[in-house]
């Protein structure tokens, strides 16, 4: 029985066309990391297309971390980065996020991420490390009256447990949930108390972490978690 199709085959764009071109040369190595790729004026003579494609191309690889893309000079083959490849999913997590229980999913993915980031830290972290979770601690407690300090000196304490056990795609996850949830943070008008109540939590994470009390430390983590979600969402 013959197949009937009711719709024609979406056709690509040029763009999209140079874009695939471009990047199974670099991916098959036939640009390498550094190379300056050709100008726009070559490329465009070598692709039989305009100057908008070529830009809307670049501008695609750019995204993916295969090109980075200076004013003034060449356009280079770069490699990608945790950076590049967290943040081609902001727009699509962004969307998620504004469905419903959308937030509350993320939420619980950064319970688990930061779950098994503060079990490594009290196991592993060393006395450097611990230091400087401590000065976090610090500043985070000298902030409390500040709301916008407060929320870097926040970011900053997590930021520390993040980096403990050295892998840059936890940092760059990390910074992904800092953009896609700890930003979008309504005010509130009880600010200085919960503040306070998360520098306390903050505090005690910390002992749990220099008395490498691993369960300790996940189960007040996770409660400050919680607790923070539901005064800043559940509440509203």
């Amino acid at each position: 029985m013959p197949i009937t199709i009711k719709r024609p085959v979406e056709r690509k764009k040029l763009s999209e066309t140079v874009e695939e071109e471009l990047e199974l040369m670099i991916r098959q190595g036939e640009i390498a990391e550094g190379d300056a790729l050709p100008s726009e004026r070559e490329l465009m003579a070598a692709f039989g297309v305009g100057r908008p494609s070529i830009r809307d191309a670049l501008s695609a690889l750019a995204r993916k971390g295969l090109v980075k893309i200076s004013s003034g000079e060449r356009t280079r083959v770069t490699r990608p980065s945790p950076e590049a490849i967290i943040s081609e999913l902001s727009g699509m997590s962004k969307d998620f996020l504004s469905q419903p229980n959308g937030l509350q999913y993320f939420d619980q993915l950064r319970s688990f991420f930061e779950s098994s980031l503060v079990r490594h830290a009290a196991e592993f972290a060393t006395p450097e490390q611990i230091q400087e979770l401590e000065k976090a601690v610090e500043l985070n407690g000298k902030a409390i009256n500040n709301e916008s300090q407060f929320k870097k000196t926040d970011i900053y304490f997590h930021r520390v447990i993040a980096s403990i056990p050295g892998n840059p795609i936890f940092l760059a996850i990390h910074q992904a949930l800092v953009d896609w949830v700890i930003d979008a943070r309504p005010a509130k008008t009880n600010a200085q108390e919960l503040n306070a109540k998360s520098h306390q939590d903050h505090v005690e994470i910390l002992a749990c972490i220099k008395n490498h009390d691993v369960e300790g430390a996940d189960k007040k983590l996770t409660q400050h978690i919680q607790y923070v979600f539901d005064k800043y969402y559940a509440e509203k």
